[in-house]
């Protein structure tokens, strides 16, 4: 299972590329893409491509703008729940604060996971927690279908002191914390020297930060082999492992002599989530069944929006308009940089020689200044020069793609409450802000059915 956790990290490789990649833009390093530089024919920074042109890169970073106004109207729109129960977790975790940035992740990344557990975070006290899962420590198996209900596989890198890991999976036994600590003191388990899988040092999977210690939390769906039974002398029906079916014989033996009727059984498979902790060289350290009521992995997961398992999130689709802006931007800073500003053309035959060069600038830009010069008769005479920068029409081009970004996003005024006609009533702007949330509404239902699935695991843990 250790190995089928390794390939399955592989395998969401590029999902947190691309993450990391929406995560720059989002957060103003939209200068940091690798790009074809014809000059040195080979693929560099793109802001180094443009500092070598003489040039400084500009960032006008609009996407933080959009994310912040979603997640505003989020927490604005926000209630809390009815049931008690729920009331109480939603105090203890301060749930509209996780929720809020859970929802901040789901529109950088496509990716909205969180952990439901059920333990012991004060002493002597059973408590629900709720905690947010970095999608750039999570794995899950490709999956299809929006609910979820093909996972197969799902798990995440856990970092923890060497107390707490003691406290989790030390068992109480002396023997269990004394093979703990001789594994996260081998010099060769923080990193993949002497790994099971032989690979060179350096991985993330395997690494941990300085004073921490990594464990991998893998969950399993596997089929647990049972005896189906039904007592026709008691009239009972009742389930068993399969390593106890010859107890069930030896019982029917029994029930021959005495002229019972016997224990019928059949064999099925009962499908079982499995936790599996496995250090970094890959010793298993604990393993058990899910001890939920609701028999099932601790995570709810939204992957957005899994069209043949692909994901796509909503900073994705502004980053091209994001790009076009930067660049244009950057472009009529440099037309206003390398234009003339007030030059001062001096004929050299009408400069006198009791005056330098230095006299003359001073004295031309000194409110009141008196310049001499000498009159040859000629048209010849100081021209000072003002060039308005012209633009190509850059700065229309910015106005375009602004309202591109609106278009595509699908944020405009009405949401951020910018640009509010006068003499329009409470009724109708609460119109436009409702027309306006429509090609927000898809996402922010699919947030809100993560969130009506952790409910109900919740109620359930």
């Amino acid at each position: 299972m250790f190995n089928t956790a390794y390939k399955t990290w592989l395998d969401c490789q590029q999902m947190r590329s691309r993450r990391e990649r929406f995560k720059k833009y989002t957060y103003g390093r939209q200068w940091d893409d690798i790009v074809y530089d014809p000059v040195s024919c080979r693929n560099r920074p793109e802001h180094e491509i443009v500092e070598n042109t003489g040039r400084s890169p500009i960032t006008n970073n609009v996407i933080r703008q959009l994310v912040k106004t979603i997640v505003g109207k989020f927490r604005n729109d926000s209630v809390s729940p009815e049931d008690e129960r729920l009331l109480e977790v939603y105090r203890r975790n301060l749930l509209p604060e996780l929720d809020s940035r859970l929802l901040e992740e789901f529109l950088i990344s496509g990716v909205a996971v969180q952990r439901i557990t059920r333990e012991c975070r004060r002493p002597g006290i059973m408590e629900t927690f709720v905690d947010n899962v970095n999608p750039a420590d999570f794995f899950i198996n490709a999956i299809r279908d929006p609910r979820g209900w093909d996972v197969e596989i799902i798990g995440e890198l856990r970092d923890m002191s060497i107390g707490e890991l003691l406290m989790r999976y030390g068992k109480g036994d002396r023997d269990s914390i004394d093979r703990l600590r001789h594994i996260y003191s081998d010099p060769s388990n923080s990193s993949l020297n002497g790994s099971i899988l032989g690979n060179p040092s350096g991985h993330r999977f395997f690494e941990s930060p300085t004073g921490r210690c990594r464990v991998i939390e893998v969950w399993s769906l596997e089929m647990d082999e049972r005896i189906r039974c039904h007592d026709t002398h008691l009239h009972r029906c009742f389930e068993l492992p399969a390593s106890q079916s010859e107890r069930v014989d030896a019982e029917n033996k029994k029930r021959l002599t005495n002229g019972k009727s016997p224990i019928r059984t059949r064999m099925a498979n009962k499908p079982t989530w499995i936790c599996r902790v496995y250090a970094p060289d890959g010793t298993l350290i604990n393993e058990h069944p899910s001890f939920a009521p609701h028999g099932e992995h601790p995570y709810v997961v939204k992957l957005y929006p899994l069209t043949d398992g692909e994901i796509h999130p909503f900073v994705e689709d502004v980053i091209d308009q994001q790009r076009h802006i930067n660049r244009l931007i950057t472009m009529i800073d440099h037309i206003m940089g390398v234009s003339a500003k007030g030059v001062l053309l001096f004929p050299t035959e009408a400069k006198i020689d009791q005056l330098s060069w230095g006299d003359i600038s001073h004295q031309w830009s000194t409110c009141g200044g008196i310049i001499p010069y000498r009159s040859l008769g000629s048209s010849k005479q100081p021209t000072q020069i003002t060039s308005g920068g012209l633009d190509a029409g850059a700065s229309k081009l910015v106005e375009l793609q602004m309202k591109l970004i609106q278009e595509v996003s699908g944020v405009n005024d009405a949401i951020s409450g910018k640009n509010i006609a006068s003499g329009v009533g409470a009724d109708r702007y609460q119109q436009q802000v409702q027309n306006a949330t429509v090609a927000l509404l898809d996402l922010m239902e699919t947030f809100k059915s993560l969130l009506n699935l952790r409910d109900r695991k919740i109620l359930l843990a």
